[in-house]
C-alpha cells in the first residue's frame, strides 16, 4: 500500500466566522425569534406554595400572567381549550411542569390554526382576553411573549421547557 502523506489541519478563519454569523442571523438560543421575544425568566412568586380554593378572588400575582405563585391543584388540563383558564389554574398546569400558551380572542383564524398545532398532552392553547401581547407563552418561571404565531419560536420554548415544574 502506498504511503500517503499526511496534511496538517489548515485553519480557515473565513469560514468560522461565516458559520458564526450564520448563527447568529438564524436566531438560536433564547434571544428575539421573528415577532417573538427572548425568553425571559421571572421571579419565584413568594406564594407559590398556597394553594388556592377558588379562581381569582383576591389573589395577586407577582407577574401576568403568572408563571409562579397561588395555585389550584386539579385535574391535568390538556390540548386547546375554549374558555380563558384561571390564574390559579394557570399556576397550577405549570407547576406540573406543562407549558401553557395563550393567546388573544382577536387573533386570526389561520394564526389560530397554526398556533392550536402546538397543543398536546403537555402543551395547553386557551384564549386569554386579558394579554398585553397577542400570543404569550409560560412555564413555570419561565415567558416568552409573541406579536405574531411563530410556532418554531414556541414549540422550541415547549420542547425546552416541558418537565420542568416543580412537580414536572
Amino acid at each position: 500500500m502506498p504511503h500517503m502523506p499526511q496534511r496538517s489541519p489548515r485553519r480557515r478563519p473565513h469560514v468560522l466566522a461565516g458559520l458564526v454569523l450564520l448563527t447568529a442571523a438564524c436566531g438560536g438560543g433564547d434571544g428575539d425569534v421573528g415577532g417573538c421575544g427572548p425568553i425571559t425568566r421571572e421571579g419565584l412568586d413568594p406564594a407559590y406554595l398556597v394553594h388556592v380554593l377558588r379562581d381569582d378572588e383576591g389573589v395577586e400575582y407577582t407577574s401576568d400572567p403568572p408563571t409562579s405563585g397561588p395555585h389550584q391543584p386539579g385535574p391535568p388540563v390538556q390540548g386547546v381549550v375554549e374558555n380563558p383558564i384561571a390564574r390559579p389554574v394557570q399556576v397550577g398546569i405549570l407547576e406540573r411542569g406543562d407549558v401553557l400558551i395563550q393567546h388573544r380572542l382577536d387573533l386570526g383564524a389561520d394564526a389560530l390554526a397554526s398556533l392550536e398545532t402546538l397543543a398536546g398532552e403537555r402543551t395547553v392553547v386557551a384564549p386569554n382576553p386579558d394579554l398585553a401581547d397577542p400570543v404569550v407563552a409560560t412555564a413555570w418561571l419561565f415567558k416568552r411573549t409573541c406579536q405574531t404565531v411563530e410556532v418554531a419560536a414556541l414549540e422550541q420554548f415547549a420542547n425546552e421547557r416541558v418537565g420542568q415544574g416543580p412537580e414536572g
